[in-house]
C-alpha cells in the first residue's frame, strides 16, 4: 500500500523499474548509493533563475502538499494571476508540482525546467505525467514546453543571464502517451501490494538514470555479473537473453573486445594480469616526475566572467614531485574564495611544473582539456600551459591495456586499481567529508557559499587538501607497485 502518494520521481522510478519504486517506498533502508548533490544543486540554481524571468506565484511546500494544492486552486482561479511557480495538484495517489504554469487563451501552458543541455527521451513521460495529472484535476492545457540549458551561452559577469534557456514545444510528442499514464499508475498499485519484483540487473539500472539500489541488488545476483564488462551493454544485454548473468559463465569465443575478454578471463581464472611491457614503459620515464590531479566544479548557471553551463573550472590541484635521487616533494593548491579561481590555479601550475620531466595523470583527457581552456581563457600564460600538455603521460591508459585484477570487476577508476594494487592504501582512511570528486564538488560549493563562516572554510579547505593529495599519492603508489610487481600479486 502507497504511504501517502506516489511523487513524480516515484513514477519515473517505476518507468525505469518498478523494483526500484517497490524499493523506494518499502526500504529505504536499503538505500546504497545516491544521486550526485551537485545534480540537487544545479538543479535548484536553475530552478530558482527560472523564476525570476516573469512575475508569478510561488506555491509553497512549507504548510505541506494539501495546503500547496488548495493554494493552487486560488492562484488558478485568480484572473490577475498569469503565471504560476511550482504549481501542486494531486489525482489518486499522484501528486505533482509543475514548475511553469502560464495562463493561455484559453487554458494553460506547462513547462518543465530541466538542468539538462538538452531534451532527452526520459524527458517526455516526465511532463506527461504532470499533464495527466493536471488534466484530470480539471485543468485545460493548451501546451508543454521543455525548457533547458543552452550550452553555447557565455556569462559576462554581468548578473544578465538572457539568452541561457533554450525552449522546446514537446506537446506532440507528450499528447502521444498521455492515455499510457493511468495504465502505468494502476499497475504500480497494485504492484507495491504485492512482494518485491524479481528483475534481474541490466541496463535498466543506470539508464536513463543510475539507480540509488544498484549495491543492494547485486547482494542476490551473481558474484560479477556480465554488466561489468566494459562498454559491453549490448554484450551483457545478448548474454542475459541467453540465461547468461555471470561473466565466468560466458561462452569461449563470444566476445570480440580484446579488453572484455581479459575481464572474461581474469575472472574466470581468479588471478590478477600484468603485462610486463607495462612495467618496461613506466622505468624509462624521465625525471623529475609530476603526480598531478585536478578537482573542478561545473556549475549550470555560470558563477564567473567567461564561463559557459557546465563549464568545469578548476579550483584545486595536488602535485607529487619525485627526483631520481629519491627525493620527493608534494605541492598543492587551492581557493576557496568564490572568486574565479582559474587565474592563479594556471599560474601556480606552471611555477610548480618546471620545463622538463613527465606530468603523469590518470585520464589525461581531462587535465589536458581543462589546460587548454585555460590556455585559450589566459593567452598571455598559453605557450607555457599547452608545453605541460606536452609533457602529459596518462597512467590510465597504461592500466586499462596492461592490467587487470578480478576486484576491479571492470573497471579501471583509481579508486578501483588502488586495492588491488595497493591495499594498505586507502581512501576510507580520509577522515573529513570529502572522499571522491563529486563529494569535493559539493564541498567547493559550501566553502564559497556566502554563509559559510571561517570555521566552516577551513574545515572543508582541510578535507580537500586531504583528498586531493590521496589521489596523486595514489598514482604514486600505482605506479611504484607496478615498478615492482611480482606475478601472482
Amino acid at each position: 500500500m502507497v504511504k501517502g502518494h506516489l511523487s513524480k520521481s516515484n513514477f519515473m522510478a517505476g518507468l525505469q523499474c518498478p523494483k526500484k519504486l517497490y524499493l523506494a517506498i518499502h526500504r529505504t533502508d536499503s538505500l546504497g548509493e545516491s544521486a550526485p548533490q551537485m545534480q540537487f544543486i544545479n538543479g535548484n540554481e536553475v530552478g530558482s533563475l527560472s523564476r525570476t524571468f516573469m512575475d508569478g506565484t510561488l506555491i509553497s511546500m512549507d504548510n505541506g502538499p494539501l495546503q500547496a494544492i488548495e493554494d493552487t486552486k486560488k492562484a488558478i482561479a485568480d484572473t490577475n494571476v498569469n503565471v504560476i511557480y511550482e504549481a501542486s495538484f494531486k489525482y489518486g495517489e499522484v501528486f505533482i508540482r509543475a514548475d511553469i504554469l502560464e495562463r493561455g487563451n484559453q487554458g494553460w501552458f506547462l513547462t518543465e525546467v530541466k538542468s539538462s543541455t538538452e531534451c532527452k527521451d526520459q524527458h517526455i513521460p516526465d511532463v506527461a505525467i504532470q499533464t495527466w495529472v493536471i488534466k484530470m484535476c480539471g485543468v485545460e492545457l493548451e501546451g508543454e514546453y521543455l525548457q533547458f540549458i543552452n550550452n553555447e551561452f557565455m556569462y559576462q559577469g554581468d548578473g544578465n543571464f538572457m539568452g541561457l534557456f533554450a525552449w522546446q514545444d514537446i506537446t506532440a510528442s507528450v499528447s502521444g502517451i498521455i492515455e499510457d499514464m493511468a495504465g502505468k499508475k494502476d499497475l504500480f498499485i497494485r504492484m507495491l501490494d504485492g512482494d518485491l519484483p524479481q528483475i534481474k540487473m541490466g541496463s535498466q539500472c543506470k539508464k536513463p538514470y543510475k539507480c540509488d539500489y544498484i549495491d543492494y541488488c547485486k547482494q542476490s545476483g551473481p558474484k560479477y555479473p556480465v554488466s561489468i564488462l566494459p562498454n559491453g551493454w549490448r554484450a551483457a544485454q545478448k548474454l542475459q537473453d541467453q540465461g547468461i548473468d555471470d561473466v565466468r559463465d560466458i561462452p569461449n569465443g563470444f566476445l570480440t573486445s580484446e579488453k572484455q575478454k581479459r575481464v572474461r578471463e581474469v575472472t574466470i581464472s581468479g588471478k590478477p594480469h600484468l603485462d610486463p611491457e607495462a612495467t618496461s614503459i613506466l622505468k624509462k620515464l624521465g625525471w623529475p616526475r609530476y603526480y598531478l590531479d585536478f578537482e573542478t566544479i561545473g556549475f549550470a548557471v555560470p558563477h564567473w566572467k567567461k564561463t559557459r553551463p557546465y563549464m568545469q573550472v578548476p579550483f584545486q590541484w595536488s602535485c607529487h614531485i619525485y627526483h631520481k635521487n629519491d627525493h620527493s616533494d608534494h605541492k598543492e593548491f587551492l581557493d576557496i574564495t568564490g572568486n574565479d579561481p582559474r587565474r592563479e590555479f594556471a599560474e601556480s601550475l606552471i611555477a610548480c611544473c618546471g620545463d622538463e620531466g613527465p606530468i603523469i595523470v590518470y585520464n589525461e583527457s581531462f587535465e589536458k582539456s581543462r589546460i587548454r581552456e585555460l590556455a585559450e581563457a589566459f593567452p598571455d600564460l598559453s605557450d607555457e600551459l599547452l608545453a605541460l600538455n606536452a609533457r602529459v603521460f596518462d597512467l590510465l591508459k597504461i592500466m586499462q591495456k596492461h592490467y587487470y585484477h578480478p576486484s576491479m570487476m571492470g573497471s579501471w577508476s583509481i579508486k578501483s586499481v588502488l586495492p588491488a594494487l595497493v591495499p594498505e592504501l586507502t581512501y576510507s582512511t580520509l577522515v573529513g567529508s570529502v572522499h571522491d570528486g563529486s563529494e569535493a564538488q559539493v564541498a567547493y560549493y559550501d566553502a564559497i557559499s556566502s554563509d559559510a563562516d571561517l570555521r566552516v572554510r577551513q574545515k572543508i579547505s582541510s578535507s580537500l587538501l586531504e583528498y586531493c593529495k590521496l589521489d596523486t599519492l595514489a598514482m604514486v603508489k600505482i605506479a611504484d607497485a607496478l615498478h615492482n610487481y611480482q606475478s601472482g600479486h
